[in-house]
Parts: structure tokens; sequence; C-alpha cells
């Protein structure tokens, strides 16, 4: 091989090299996983307002629950997905209130309230923060005296069966698989 044929190959092997670690550096895909890790699945129900009139069964969900104050403060940071899941319920000691933010949540989020007796109380569309500063970062108020408050996908409430009147209920059984269709 020619001193100009390995400066070539040389020139071209450094070129993709270089080309090829700029890619892995800002690809969240690659830092991320897909889905929040080291919470449990299970299945919410969730009744609407006419659900007993009606005789309807209730909508199954699977959500990731965020039940200790470590998961809750964890909730959808640094995750890219629901990972197999329809969202994230964040289930209190007692009945509390306080503020919701999106520093480090990737996901555009809509987020309900329930009280202690399961029934819908408000909700509010959230907006990704991915500032530096914390201080930047939005806080969203809570109700007074939620218990159960959960996330899924912004705009996601109603297709979720989560409204006025409406009523959610964590039951015991573990879930695997996302329910949404």
């Amino acid at each position: 091989m020619s001193l100009r044929s390995t400066q070539i190959a040389v020139a071209a092997a450094a070129a993709l090299v270089a080309a090829c670690g700029a890619a892995s550096t800002d690809d969240r895909s690659v830092n991320t996983p897909p889905g929040p890790v080291g919470f449990p699945r299970q299945v919410l129900l969730v009744s609407s307002q006419d659900a007993e009139a009606s005789g309807s069964l209730p909508l199954e969900r699977c959500v990731w629950v965020a039940s200790t104050a470590e998961q809750r403060r964890q909730g959808l940071m640094n995750v890219d997905s629901m990972g197999g899941a329809d969202g994230m319920v964040f289930v209190q000691d007692q009945p509390t209130s306080g503020a919701f933010w999106m520093k480090d949540t990737f996901l555009p989020l809509s987020i309900a309230f329930f009280g202690g007796d399961g029934l819908f109380i408000d909700a509010v569309d959230m907006a990704p923060c991915m500032s530096e500063s914390d201080s930047d970062c939005l806080r969203y108020p809570t109700p007074s005296n939620y218990l159960l408050a959960l996330e899924v996908h912004q705009g996601e409430l109603q297709r979720f069966g989560v409204g006025e009147g409406s009523a959610v209920a964590l039951n015991d059984r573990s879930c695997s698989a996302s329910t949404i269709e």
C-alpha cells in the first residue's frame, strides 16, 4: 500500500470513529431506560360516573406504582417511554397537598388527582423541563387532600376513562402489558 493510500485509509477511519462517537453522546434512547426502573406494575380500575347505573365494568389499566417516598421523588424522571404501562400512580401515605414538577422528565404528561374515596378531584397538563436550574422548572400545585395522583401521556386522560365523576381503585393484581388500545 502506498503512503498516499495509507493516509486516505487512516483519515477515513478517523472520520468514521468521530462520526460514531458524536452520534451516541446526545442520543437519549441509548442513555435512558425504556421505562421506569424499580417500580411494580399493578392494575388500576377506572370507573365512570354512570358505571353503576349503566352496569358497565370498570376499565382496567396497567400502571407503574410509586408508593415509597423515593419512588415518588423519582417518578418518570429520565425515561423516554412508559415502558409497557399506561401511566404511573403516585400513592400517598395519607391525604396530602403540595406540588409536582417536571424536572428531567422527557414526556409531556397529564396528571389527575383523586381523594381518599377514589373520586376524581382535578387534572392538569404538565410540560417537560430540561433546565439545568431547578428554579426554572414550573411547580404544579396539587389540590388539598389528594391520596392518588395518576400521570399519563398528555391528552390521554379521557381515553383512560378519567374525568369529572370518575373514580379509581388500585387493584392488588400485577400486570405486564399495556391495556390502552
